[in-house]
């Protein structure tokens, strides 16, 4: 029988599938033609049936599905570190709003590369970038083009916020909503792109009026498109809602149509409940940013409670200014010592759980699941390969033990998105690594003294 051509072939590596058995393949092979796997088993098998001009050889390394980040803010990359010691509220007024509403295009383009780069180097493919709410769409566009840049799989979340000064929200970032929503569309058309797709981000629910809300879920449903919401992070959604609505925030959404299995709800941690309830009944996703929430002090996400009501839960990192990296390896590992130590049982939560947050659930929280989470026939070849011959993870004897737990981005070889080697050998292919630090550095810099960061 004559083998069939395909673009590209990954053999003698053993092979994550994270498919529906969690099969682990031992000297194993894709077979990839152009953006899709087309074959996935034994490297006998598979080389019996195909032919590629260009070959990967991962002997003595793993192949895992693509990470995929479902919270985070590129634009923050610029500002890691800075304000710590601040409460949540402090932090944004003092840092994180102003930096947003200051920042020049080419800091925004320089800081989505940056918090880009740091995403592929640790296996990361796909990131769901949410912007703030800004008077201009001059800083979306640039994140756009950085992810066309670096070939990173996006999903542009435009943040929507138009009130909330009485509860200490920043006026420099409202927007009507009607205004941004007629705007996103021009913003859609224009960053088109086979690795971009697009989300709605209202910021907070008491930043957005409950006319605004409505628009933001019919223009959701007419459009095809998931929306993405922080929420209770703090009390301070709930005491908000209290005073504008009488209800708290969950419930409040609830009672005007809102969630639905298209909303991603990000941080959730004073949840009650009747909170997770109605996301059970409504199918909401969860984006769990545990690295982000310790920083901040503001305490963990019920994980087991979501679990036993049956709700999907994915992983993000937040953005560079709640985390200071984009570190998606990490995340795992902080989302398993969190909960071990939270709950005080180091069985509440085991490796395999953490890789499938990070997978299956990221790639079904984005309406992905057909597309991306696992090496599998028909899904698109995103992908990483893991180099187990480091100080820190040898030895391995549980390759997904070793990920979550003995790893980090040292270990991370190649990472490939939609069929395209975007890092091989530790290093990008598609930017000038040393060249674009040193500048990132320097504009780093003039931002920070731009909103008054005192040096040390």
């Amino acid at each position: 029988m004559a083998l069939q051509n395909c673009d590209l072939i990954i053999s003698g590596g053993t092979l994550i599938t994270q498919n529906k058995q969690r099969e682990i393949i031992v000297n194993g092979a894709l077979a990839i033609r152009g953006n899709r796997i087309v074959a996935v088993g034994p490297a006998g098998v598979v080389l019996s049936r195909f032919q590629a001009d260009r070959r990967i050889y991962a002997g003595g390394k793993y192949v895992f599905p693509g990470l995929i980040n479902t919270h985070t803010h590129l634009f923050q990359t610029f500002i890691k570190g800075l304000g710590e010691g601040l409460t949540l509220y402090e932090w944004i007024d003092t840092i994180s709003a102003p930096s947003a509403s200051g920042m020049s295009e080419e800091q925004a383009y320089l800081s989505g590369l940056l918090g880009g780069m740091e995403a592929i180097h640790c296996g990361t493919t796909t990131v769901l970038d949410f912007m703030y709410s800004m008077p201009s769409s001059k800083l979306y566009r640039q994140i756009g083009r950085s992810f066309k840049q670096l070939g990173l799989r996006g999903v542009m979340g435009i943040g929507l916020m138009e009130n909330g000064e009485e509860h200490g929200l920043s006026p420099c970032q409202f927007r009507p909503v009607v205004e941004a929503l007629a705007e996103w569309k021009d913003i859609s058309r224009q960053l088109s792109d086979e690795l971009l797709s697009f989300a709605l981000a209202p910021e907070l629910p008491f930043g957005i009026t409950r006319k605004g809300f409505e628009l933001i879920r019919q223009f959701a449903t007419d459009y095809h498109m998931p929306i993405t919401l922080h929420i209770n992070e703090s009390q301070d959604d709930d005491k908000a809602n209290m005073t504008d609505y009488g209800m708290r925030s969950v419930p409040f959404l609830e009672s005007i149509g809102f969630w639905g299995p298209d909303v991603i709800a990000v941080h959730c941690i004073k949840m009650q409940p009747e909170d997770i309830e109605i996301f059970a009944r409504r199918d909401v996703k969860i984006s769990h940013n545990p690295v982000s929430n310790m920083y901040l002090g503001v305490g963990r996400a019920p994980i087991l409670d979501f679990q036993k009501a049956g709700l999907t839960i994915s992983l993000a990192t937040d953005g560079a200014g709640s985390n200071n990296s984009q570190d998606m390896i990490e995340v795992m590992k902080c989302a398993g010592l969190l909960h071990k130590a939270g709950y005080e049982n180091p069985g509440v939560i085991r490796a395999q759980a953490i890789l499938d947050m990070a997978t299956l659930g990221g790639a079904k929280a984005i309406g992905q699941e057909h597309n991306l989470g696992s090496l599998e026939v028909n899904k698109q070849a995103d992908l990483f390969i893991f180099d187990p011959l480091r100080p820190k993870s040898t030895p391995v004897f549980d390759p997904v033990s070793s990920l979550v737990f003995s790893s980090g981005p040292d270990s991370v070889v190649t990472t490939m998105i939609a069929g395209k080697v975007v890092m091989e050998d530790g290093k990008i292919l598609t930017v000038d690594e040393p060249e674009l630090l040193q500048e990132c550095q320097k504009q780093a810099w003039r931002l920070a003294n731009q909103v008054g960061y005192a040096h040390p």
